[in-house]
Parts: structure tokens; C-alpha cells; sequence
């Protein structure tokens, strides 16, 4: 009985038991009794077989696809061309791979431990794409002369450097060429010691290959005298594995005592990958000792020099991997006009040969340009016709398509304080206007973009009705709206009032239509800057005049604790600022005694010891009727070197550590000057009334405001300042004007002088790490209408917030 109900409660799991037995039974059965029939392949074996391979005359071997060419004779390279042929190693059997674990000491490797050196710290490289190897794509060398530079090389710069990474202009002195005659301003140029053109395409290439074989995947070469078209070469590169000896362009042929010698012509421009390179300049100088190759030219010798180091094993080529170079050639197309010219090889050149004049440079990039945008276009309407037919699957069917198609959908608030307002305008004014000012006129580039949409807007509806015979005019904008949308770019609106006319006929008919446009927003690009730290010692500089005694000493003691207590790289020069009559009686009644003597204070607690040291806070005096920005900084840039960094503050200002450090980031010679935009303080009379002022402030709306209208707090290396001051001074003389050099000084501050004087990146933007405490400006109409208006605008919106203010005005008395 408990035999049945044994197996009773197995039976579910016989077929199991049945399978492992019988899988157990079959692998022991096929495991073998002995060993002696296993051969062990040792590696000494492998390498017996591969070189009786080797030494057979029935199997050649192909060089290896990553290994260098061994360069060889032209009677060599004949023979290999002849009967070359290409058969896959053949190899017995893997190596074995078994581990082999040495006991024996007397055979483990040496190693000659330097306890001293273990301690050194390993040299990173400074960025991490140098240590991982990542290369850039493509580096162009446009050859030029000396009667070219100036006009074919300058259109090649215009209309081809914007759209490579590098790109360098070569040419050979000759002649006793003056370099200084080269107006080479924005370009590369490069001279070379010969005027010889072979000789200067091999210094060329050298020169690519000295200075960026480790930072470079290809290499264009092309002449000036062609036009190259620099989104379809970026197309070639980018669709292209790296990892090929590739020498690319327009392939000629001549006969030579090695056979047919294929080459890229020169004129048309080639391009060569990184691993040719590499072989070709390891190998050049049998190229360069062959009496046989040195007069041939320059494209000739080096298509004959690359079949000869590589063997025959590299040609030039029109196409790979399905992507072809083509070029079109001006001299054979007759009656060429480019603004006309249809035919498919034209259309889709890579390279544009015989190019004379700057004019024919400057048409054919505009007539590439066209068709490229035709190309988007005509993507963009087949994309959204894709989307469209798609739209039907999606789960909110065609409702979730969105106008555009394609293009991001509108943002959608979530409450009423993340509407977008939209702007009201006509062609002549706008309601969108600085400040409180109802209404102003319709100036500067909003002027230009709303003349510009309306031309847009006029052009696509007679696009549109072109086909059924109107002729659309406009005679009015009668009101436009524009807003802007993060998640899509620009929305305008437009009402407008149409003169509709059938071709053919006189009468006119008044239509109102309203169209909606749409910016949208392009692709986001990160712009290269250069290299900066946060090492450079910051040099404050501080304008002090009689109403800003009151906040002096909490500026210093600021000061003391964030940078004197700290030993930080930060240095504090004092300007006082007198008006005529305290000057007058400066030696009765300084009206700066008291902050004089705290510096004094300070230097005693803060001074080394030695009485040879610098002075800790220096300070100097100056007497002026109008302050402004240019007067102290023409003073105080002449005691520094140009490589001073100079944050030029007001003495409201709360100096942090975190704000230095962005000052010495945002800040880069020859590139940056950076005004930040700080976060000022309420009145605290209005804001906190009986209730004592915190000591921190905090951004919130009701305790400040991000003071636009104010530009005190600079940022500013000296060499840069300097410059644009030199060209306002030079401007200024050159100019036929009844005033003084000072008051054009006094009219203008930093920040205007470096918009209009110089060609550096201003960058202006909020700075949360700069506060400021309350100060009431004193605003001076002898500083201009511009810089007035703009002190008293930031003395307005500094009192306190609408709310606030409307509280004052009309206080609740239940």
C-alpha cells in the first residue's frame, strides 16, 4: 500500500528522472576510455606550418590591412603588379591559450623595484578624448600663391573655412616674397622656403603629417582656384570607416615604366586617410631620391610615389563604399552660368575646377548653397508626409499632430504664470517696450524681422496660388503678434490686408487673410572656447565717491573675512573720488579721513612683517566733476600689466569666493569681457521697515530684483581694455567734432566702448552668486542720455517690488 503511494506522488516526475538518466548514460558513452589519440598542437607546431606556407609557390599572402608597406624597386612593384593576387591565411589550428603558471623563481622576470619612483604621480593628459585617442574628422590645406592670395584665397576663406574645423592656406615664397605684404588677418598661411610645386605639395603634406597625424582622421588638399563645396566634403568623411589606406579625388592615368599609373588630380582636390598617410611619409624619401620622378608634376609624382610604397595596392579612387567624388571642370562647359545651370553632374559636384575670379567663387557658393536648401526642403516635405501617414497608428490618431508637422508642439501651461505673452506690433510701432512706455517705435533688428517675416509670408502665398493664376500683393499689415516658445523657437501671427489680382487682369480685389509662421529654433551648436582656470589673480577694483562712505565698512570687512582671511589670490585697489570742491579743501576736511584710517587698520593686522613688503590696499586719488567707468580705469590699467584681470565693482557689491571663481572662468583674454547682471536688494526702509535688514539676502521677489539697467560690476583683462580704448581714442581723433575727447569719455561706459570697440564675445547674464546691498545711484546728465536714463531706470525698479510699493501708496488701514 505505501508502495502505491510512493509512486503515486513520483509519478508526475518520472518522464524527468527518465530524461537525466538517459542523458547521464549517453554522455558518459561518448567521453573517450584513453588520450591516445588526442594530438596536442603546440605553438612551436603552428609556426613550423605557417612558414612551409609561406615558402610555397602555390600561395601568396596579401600585406596585412593594418601593418606598414615596405616600400620596394620599380622592376619589384612591376612584377608584384603582374600577377598579384590575394589569398586568406590559412592556419591548422588556434593557439593554445591554457594559462602557464611559472613556480620556479629562478625563471619569473626581473623587475627592478625604485621605491622612489612608485611615488611620482602618474601625467594625465589634459583632456580625456588625447588619452582615449579620439581624433578629429578632416583638416583642409588650400594651396595658394602670391598673386592669388589676396583674391581667390580670400573668396576660398569666405565661402569654405566656416564650414571645416581647420584649415590652413600653403603656399612657397619664391621670388623673394615678402611675408609682411600678405594681409593674412583670420587665416592661416603657411610659407614655404621653395617655389618648386612638387616640392611645395611634399612640404605640404609633411606638414600635415608633423604637426596632426595623431589629431586628424583625413586630409583635403585643394588649390584655391577651386571651388569646394564644404557640406558634401563633411558628407564624405563622416560615411567612411577610418580604418582604410584611401587616396580619393578625380582619378588621371599615365603610362609609366611601372604600367598605367593612376592619380588624383590636384586641381580637383584629394583626400587621404590617416593610415596612407602614415605609410606614405614613412616612406617618402624614395620618392625624393628618384632622379626618374622629379620632374613630373606635383599630383603625378604623388600618385606614382603612393603605388610605389604601397606596392600597386593603392589608386586613386572616384568612389567608396557607394559615396562618390565628383567634380565639375568650367573650362569644358562652354556657356556655363551658374545661376542657371541644371545638369546632374553639376549639381552634384563635390568640386567646382577652373575658378578665375572671386565673383565666379562668390556666385558658385550661392548657387550651392540654393540647391543644398532645395535638399532640406524637399526632406522636410517628405518627412512630414511620412509622419503623416504614420499618424493614423499613433493612439491619439491625426489629433496628435501638431502644425508645424514634425515640429515640436506648442508649451502648455500649468498655471496662468506660465502663459506666453504675446507681443502686439505693426510695421511702424510696438507695444512691447522697455520699461513702462505704452507704446514706442519699431526700431533695430525687430524693424528687420518683421520686415523680413512679411517678405516671407508674401513669398509663400504666391508660392501657394502661383498655380492657379493670382498675383498677391501686400498693402497692409494690419496687426501682427509674435511670441516666443522655448520648445519651438518664434510664433508670429499675421493680419493681413491683400491686393489679389488674376494674371492677365487689371482689377484688383482687397482680401484679409491671416497667416501663422514659425522660426523655428535651429540646431544647438557648442562653440569651442579656449582653455582657462581658476588661478589668475583677480585685481578689485573699487570707485568710491561721498555717498558711498555709508556702505564702505561693510564692504572691507566683506572683503577681510572672503580674501584676506583666506590668503585667496585677490588683490583691492581704492579709487576716492572727489568732486572740485572737496579737493579744494582736502587738506582741512578730508571728507575720506575715516576710510583711510580703517585701511590703515587693516594694514596693520594684515601686513607681513617685513617693512620692504608691497603696500596690502593701495589707493589713489582722482578730481572730476563726472565720474564714469573710462576716467578710473584710464588711471588705475597703467600700474598693471596686461595680463591683469580687473573685476571693476560698486561698493554695494558682496564679494564671494564662488563669484570670483566665475569672474576668472567667464572671463578669457582675447576672447570674453563679462558683465554679470547682480541680484540688488529692496529698499529696506519699504521692505522691512521696523523689522532689522537679515545680514544674508536671499533671491526671492520680495527681497530684490536681477538689475538689468545697471553695468558697475565688470569683468575686463587689462590687454583687452587697453586695446579698445586705443581704437576709441584713435575714432575719436579721426572724427570731425565741435566736443572734447573727454566728454565723448564721459558718454560712454565699459560696456559700450567694448560693444563698438572691439571684437570681443561680451557675455552678459544674470549672476546669482553676485549679490548687491540697497544703494540709491547718483545719476549725472553730463554722462550721456543713455548711461542717465539707464541710472535712473535702475533707481526706479531698485525701491521695491509693484506690490510693495503699491502697499506704500495705498496702505490697508482695517
Amino acid at each position: 500500500m505505501r508502495r502505491c503511494k510512493v509512486i503515486s506522488y513520483l509519478k508526475p516526475f518520472l518522464p524527468v528522472i527518465i530524461g537525466l538518466s538517459l542523458g547521464f548514460s549517453m554522455s558518459i558513452v561518448r567521453i573517450p576510455i584513453s588520450h591516445e589519440n588526442c594530438i596536442h598542437v603546440s605553438k612551436d607546431h603552428v609556426d613550423r606550418k605557417l612558414n612551409s606556407l609561406h615558402q610555397s609557390k602555390d600561395i601568396k599572402f596579401a600585406p596585412e590591412e593594418n601593418a606598414h608597406f615596405q616600400p620596394m624597386s620599380d622592376e619589384e612593384a612591376i612584377r608584384y603588379r603582374k600577377d598579384r593576387e590575394y589569398v586568406p591565411p590559412v592556419y591548422d589550428t588556434l593557439e593554445d591559450f591554457e594559462p602557464h603558471i611559472i613556480t620556479d623563481p629562478e625563471l619569473k622576470p626581473k623587475i627592478d623595484f625604485d621605491p622612489e619612483a612608485s611615488k611620482k604621480k602618474i601625467v594625465r593628459t589634459r583632456y580625456i578624448s588625447t588619452e582615449l585617442g579620439i581624433r578629429e574628422k578632416l583638416i583642409c590645406a588650400v594651396l595658394t600663391t602670391a598673386d592669388s592670395f589676396k583674391s581667390l584665397g580670400l573668396a576660398v576663406n569666405k565661402t569654405f573655412t566656416h564650414h571645416m574645423k581647420k584649415v590652413l592656406f600653403f603656399h612657397g615664397l619664391g621670388q623673394n616674397l615678402d611675408e609682411n605684404s600678405l594681409d593674412a588677418q583670420y587665416m592661416t598661411l603657411i610659407l614655404h622656403p621653395s617655389s618648386n610645386p612638387t616640392q611645395i605639395l611634399y612640404e605640404t603634406i609633411n606638414y600635415l603629417y608633423t604637426k596632426f597625424k595623431d589629431e586628424y582622421d583625413w586630409y583635403y588638399v585643394v588649390p584655391d582656384g577651386t571651388y569646394s563645396e564644404g557640406d558634401r566634403v563633411n558628407y564624405l568623411v563622416d560615411h567612411m570607416s577610418i580604418n582604410r589606406r584611401l587616396y580619393m579625388g578625380k582619378p588621371l592615368s599615365y603610362q609609366d615604366r611601372m604600367g598605367t599609373v593612376t592619380y588624383c588630380s590636384v586641381n580637383s582636390g584629394f583626400i587621404i586617410s590617416r593610415l596612407l598617410l602614415l605609410d606614405l611619409m614613412g616612406n617618402i624619401k624614395v620618392c625624393l631620391d628618384d632622379t626618374d620622378m622629379k620632374d613630373l608634376a606635383p599630383d603625378k609624382w604623388l600618385g606614382r610615389c603612393i603605388m610605389r610604397i604601397t606596392r600597386g595596392a593603392v589608386e586613386c579612387v572616384e568612389q567608396e563604399e557607394g559615396i562618390f567624388f565628383q567634380t565639375f571642370d568650367l573650362e569644358n562647359a562652354g556657356n556655363f552660368d551658374p545661376e542657371t545651370e541644371s545638369a546632374a553632374n553639376f549639381k552634384d559636384s563635390v568640386t567646382v575646377t577652373g575658378v578665375e575670379t572671386p565673383q565666379m567663387m562668390y556666385t558658385l557658393h550661392k548657387r550651392f548653397s540654393q540647391i543644398e536648401i532645395d535638399k532640406a526642403y524637399n526632406e522636410i516635405v517628405e518627412l512630414q508626409d511620412e509622419i503623416r501617414q504614420l499618424a493614423p497608428k499613433l493612439p491619439e490618431g491625426e489629433q496628435e499632430l501638431s502644425w508645424p508637422i514634425g515640429i515640436n508642439p506648442p508649451f502648455k501651461p500649468t498655471n496662468r504664470w506660465d502663459i506666453i505673452v504675446w507681443d502686439y506690433f505693426t510695421e511702424d510701432y510696438t507695444l512691447t517696450c522697455p520699461g513702462e512706455v505704452p507704446k514706442c517705435e519699431l526700431s533695430g533688428v525687430d524693424k528687420v524681422d518683421i520686415q523680413n517675416i512679411l517678405q516671407i509670408a508674401l513669398d509663400r502665398l504666391n508660392e501657394k496660388y502661383n498655380d492657379k493664376g493670382l498675383i498677391i500683393e501686400k498693402k497692409k499689415l494690419v496687426n501682427g503678434y509674435r511670441r516666443f516658445d522655448p520648445q519651438r523657437g518664434m510664433e508670429y501671427m499675421l493680419d493681413l490686408l491683400l491686393n489679389v489680382m488674376v494674371k492677365g487682369a487689371t482689377e484688383q480685389v482687397e482680401v484679409s487673410h491671416r497667416v501663422n509662421m514659425l522660426r523655428p529654433l535651429s540646431q544647438v551648436e557648442i562653440i569651442p572656447m579656449p582653455y582657462v582656470t581658476e588661478t589668475a589673480k583677480v585685481n578689485i577694483i573699487l570707485p568710491l565717491t561721498g555717498q558711498d562712505r555709508a556702505l564702505f565698512v561693510s564692504f572691507m570687512d566683506r572683503y577681510a573675512k572672503v580674501c584676506l582671511n583666506n590668503d585667496e589670490n585677490v588683490g583691492l585697489n581704492i579709487v576716492f573720488i572727489y568732486n572740485p570742491d572737496d579737493a579744494q579743501r582736502i587738506h582741512e576736511n578730508d571728507i575720506f579721513a575715516k576710510q583711510k584710517q580703517l585701511l590703515q587698520e587693516y594694514e596693520g593686522l594684515y601686513k607681513k612683517a617685513s617693512s620692504s613688503s608691497p603696500k596690502l590696499i593701495p589707493w589713489v586719488s582722482i578730481k572730476t566733476e563726472v565720474p564714469s567707468q573710462l576716467k578710473i580705469m584710464d588711471i588705475v590699467a597703467k600700474k598693471y600689466p596686461n595680463e591683469a584681470l580687473f573685476f571693476l565693482t560698486s561698493v554695494a557689491a558682496n564679494i564671494n569666493l564662488n563669484f570670483l571663481n566665475r569672474c576668472r572662468m567667464n572671463t578669457i583674454p582675447g576672447w570674453q569681457t563679462f558683465f554679470p547682471i547682480p541680484f540688488s536688494s529692496y529698499n529696506p526702509e519699504i521692505i522691512y521697515k521696523d523689522v532689522p535688514a537679515p545680514e544674508q539676502i536671499e533671491i526671492k521677489p520680495n527681497n530684490g530684483h536681477f538689475d538689468i539697467y545697471s553695468f558697475d560690476e565688470v569683468c575686463v583683462y587689462n590687454a583687452d581694455y587697453m586695446a579698445a580704448r586705443t581704437k576709441l581714442s584713435a575714432s575719436v581723433a579721426t572724427q570731425k567734432t565741435t566736443g572734447t575727447i573727454a566728454e565723448h569719455v564721459d558718454s560712454l561706459d565699459i560696456y559700450d566702448m567694448m560693444i563698438k570697440y572691439s571684437q570681443m564675445h561680451i557675455f552678459r547674464a544674470v549672476e546669482p552668486m553676485l549679490t548687491r546691498r540697497y544703494i540709491h545711484r547718483n545719476c549725472n546728465a553730463l554722462n550721456g542720455e543713455e548711461i542717465f536714463q539707464r541710472c535712473e531706470r535702475s533707481n526706479a525698479e531698485g525701491l521695491a517690488s509693484r506690490t510693495q510699493l503699491a502697499m506704500e501708496l495705498f496702505p490697508d488701514n482695517t
